[in-house]
């Protein structure tokens, strides 16, 4: 016994690991250098995210490096910051002398090269910091290993945060919503499977263990699958749920999560604040101030994120000053309850589900919860309410990126405002949203909003022309033609009892694109300049309105009168570069290039599709790419290049099944069948399908590249000193060297805001672009080119 004692005190003590350790193998790679170059590192990170098994398998990884040996100091259980010293003496197997503990400790580390692992130090920040600190100071071979929800904030310190396990996530934001990322980037192998992301494999891995004969089959996937990404994928919370199957079956456990989550029970081994999830999570809400509580109860009304002034503007009073937020908010990022995740260079902030979950828990119990929905409504009501104002100018991109920011909010009080938002602010949001779900591309959502309101409100009071306008102008381009002449004929008699000129406008407007799509060009030109005449005597700026000219240009395109489609088309173009506008300028360039295609003006026709291919791609317009991509395999097949464009139109008719919206009217199908023809005709039926089908298969990032002129990606390997980026698209390279950094891929999703599923495609076809096999191989690569 006493030859074993002294083996420990030579080799170090560390728990011994009783379940499977599952996934993170960048981060431990990453960790592995750190320790080498760094004394102090402080894994942080939210309740239950796995801070302790990382340390403990990253410290067992290491401990050949440290000849006196890696010792593991449980802090959980200690509650009097005075017996620290004395808590690491213990784990260290030294025996009492006369003096202190601190000073016996300094003494025995002095000239040792040791690697200490402090495991939960938040309770004890102060005390850990100081003696961390002298400790480093006096024994040059010392490396710490901290965990804590809080840095230690000591001088030196290098801070990793551990984030929830790889799990499924929704496409990138952009583009159609829920666009598949094969789509988008392709996949050698097709599309991730579900199966294969680390927070599915530890669910059944524990499901297993917790129930005998339990498998993870293709009839359970997809529940598992919505489960772990239910849960953030922490694996604290996915364990406990792997639980359950004692008890429930899969979709039961699937269907009690929330407030049930919290009171599932763990192994009766566990320390006391991981035997339940609610117990982890009060371990950190007893470790906040009383303004850092309140505030984390408030936040949980945001759905989908929050930045700095959103907070202020709805989370302030009663209890909680604008000028205590700040600092509030900086405790609850400190203390890992909320996380930075920007976007587009912007400070935001988010809480996972089951943080935000526990936050609406006790904001019921504070009260006044409806109070502040409404409060918050009120907040994004008045932010759409600027934005109908700015959308057409060169602020447009900012807003559309605010937008995909704040669609997850929106969406979660509109559930609740369609019902109990004073009309007036219901009126403002809808009318603003139906530019956003127009320039998105997402009329579907729009419609289905629109359908709620007019079920549910009474929309023959005064100033819902406008909304009636635009509800039937989103059914007009989903080809919904009864329902939309309905419509307008209430909006125009609505806009003309209220004397709202600016609603009778827009209503014209509708019914000029009401019969484009039935066929009438002359009508629809008429009412279209009826619609431009009133817009001009209202003096507003609106963003649908700048469209008239360009559904003039698509009627005179119809009834074959080019050079008046391209002259009404140009006027949308000048108008959108004399204000800074965007979208509705790239239509104008598409028109303009398709009636240059039929006057058989093909290098004219190139020029503008391109730059309208450019201006969509930049904007995240999935439709606008698919009509882009489509009239650019038109003047492909013009030029002589008949595979290259049908190619094109392989990837732009994948596109379209998730787009599904027309903004040209059914008569759009004429022109394809022009060049088609062409090229089935060129081709013969064989080679047409075949390049159909390639075309279907190509990732929309090369497609676009084609038709833009340039090599689509994935051609030669390149050598490691090659100029440029070889094979790899401008983001594939930033990917790159996020992955030579030593990032995780969702560490590279949250610093791109990405989705991870994308980040994992991306790393995927960098590996098999480059031939590579291994993340290092990534990593050397990249710092051959900088050489």
């Amino acid at each position: 016994m006493a030859r074993q004692a002294t083996l420990e005190r030579q080799t170090g003590r560390l728990p011994a690991e009783l379940t499977s350790f599952i996934g993170r193998d960048a981060e431990l790679g990453r960790l592995r250098r750190l320790i080498d170059e760094h004394r102090l590192i402080t894994l942080i990170g939210p309740a239950g995210v796995g801070k302790t098994r990382l340390a403990v398998r990253a410290a067992t990884l290491v401990r050949d490096a440290f000849d006196d040996g890696v010792y593991f100091v449980g802090l959980s259980g200690l509650t009097e910051p005075s017996l620290l010293a004395q808590a690491i003496c213990d784990a260290l197997g030294l025996t009492e002398q006369d003096g202190e503990a601190a000073a016996r400790l300094a003494e025995h580390l002095a000239d040792r090269r040791v690697l200490l692992v402090l495991d939960t130090c938040e309770h004890l920040l102060d005390e850990c910091a100081i003696l961390t600190e002298a400790l480093l100071g006096t024994a040059a071979g010392l490396h710490v290993l901290a965990t804590s929800r809080q840095a230690l904030d000591v001088a030196g310190e290098h801070t990793v945060p551990v984030t929830p396990l790889g799990r499924p996530g929704p496409a990138a934001v952009g583009l159609p919503d829920g666009l598949p990322d094969d789509l988008v980037h392709g996949s050698p192998d097709g599309s991730p499977d579900d199966a294969d992301c680390d927070a599915v494999k530890l669910f059944a891995e524990r499901a297993a263990a917790a129930v005998q004969g339990w498998t993870l089959t293709h009839g359970n996937r997809d529940a598992a699958t919505r489960l772990c990404d239910r849960l953030d994928g922490i694996p604290l919370a996915i364990e406990l749920a792997a639980v359950q199957l004692r008890a429930f079956s899969l979709d039961q456990v699937l269907g009690r999560l929330g407030t049930h989550l919290f009171q599932v029970r763990g192994r009766r081994t566990n320390v006391r604040r991981h035997q339940t999830l609610r117990a982890a999570v009060d371990w950190s809400h007893e470790l906040c101030s009383a303004e850092e509580r309140l505030l984390w109860a408030r936040l949980s009304v945001f759905a989908d994120g929050f930045d700095l002034d959103a907070a202020e503007n709805v989370c302030a009073g009663d209890g909680l000053p604008p000028e205590a937020v700040v600092g509030a908010l900086t405790g609850l990022v400190e203390k890992s309850i909320a996380q930075r995740a920007d976007r587009n260079g912007q400070a935001r902030y988010r809480m996972l589900d089951t943080l935000r979950e526990y936050g609406a828990e006790r904001l019921t119990e504070l009260g006044g919860a409806d109070r502040l929905r409404r409060r918050c409504f009120a907040w994004y009501a008045g932010l759409l309410h600027r934005a109908r104002r700015e959308l057409p100018s060169a602020a447009q991109a900012r807003w559309l990126e605010w937008f995909d920011c704040e669609r997850g909010n929106i969406r979660a009080l509109l559930g609740d405002g369609v019902a109990t938002a004073e009309p007036e602010r219901l009126q403002e949001a809808m009318e603003s949203l139906g530019r956003f779900w127009a320039l998105r591309g997402t009329l579907g959502e729009g419609r289905q909003w629109a359908d709620r309101v007019l079920e549910t409100r009474d929309t023959t009071g005064a100033g819902w022309s406008g909304c009636l306008a635009a509800a039937a102008l989103m059914m007009t381009l989903q080809n919904d033609l009864d329902g939309a002449r309905e419509l307008l004929d209430r909006a125009l008699a609505q806009g003309r009892a209220d004397g709202d000129q600016s609603g009778i406008a827009l209503a014209h407007a509708g019914e000029g694109i009401w019969a484009l799509f039935t066929g009438d060009f002359d009508l629809a030109l008429r009412l279209l300049t009826t619609a431009d005449g009133l817009y001009r005597e209202s003096g507003q700026d609106d963003v649908l309105f700048t469209l008239i000219d360009v559904f003039r240009g698509v009627a005179h395109l119809f009834k074959g009168d080019f050079a008046a489609s391209v002259d009404h088309a140009d006027r949308a173009v000048r108008a959108g570069e004399e204000s800074g506008e965007l979208w509705v300028r790239s239509y104008g360039m598409l028109v303009c290039g398709l009636a240059l295609w039929l006057a058989e003006d093909l290098d004219a026709s190139m020029e503008r599709l391109r730059t309208s291919l450019r201006i969509k791609r930049d904007l995240d317009d999935g439709l606008g790419m698919t009509l882009a991509l489509e009239s650019i395999a038109a003047c492909l097949s013009g030029q002589g290049e008949p595979t290259r464009a049908v190619r094109l139109l392989g990837a732009a008719d994948r596109l379209r099944e998730f787009t599904q919206t027309s903004w040209f009217g059914p008569h759009h199908a004429l022109l394809r069948e022009i060049h088609t023809g062409r090229a089935l005709e060129a081709l013969g039926e064989e080679r047409y399908r075949t390049a159909l089908e390639e075309g279907r298969r190509l990732p929309l990032t090369d497609a676009i590249e084609d038709a833009l002129g340039g090599t689509p990606s994935g051609a030669a390997a390149p050598s490691a000193g090659a100029e440029g980026g070889g094979p790899l698209t401008g983001r594939e390279l930033e990917v790159a060297a996020l992955v030579a950094e030593g990032l995780s891929n969702r560490a590279i999703a949250e610093r791109l805001t990405i989705a991870k599923r994308t980040a994992d495609s991306h790393v995927e076809h960098i590996l098999a672009k480059l031939g590579f096999s291994s993340r290092a191989q990534i990593a050397t690569w990249i710092t051959a080119r900088k050489t």
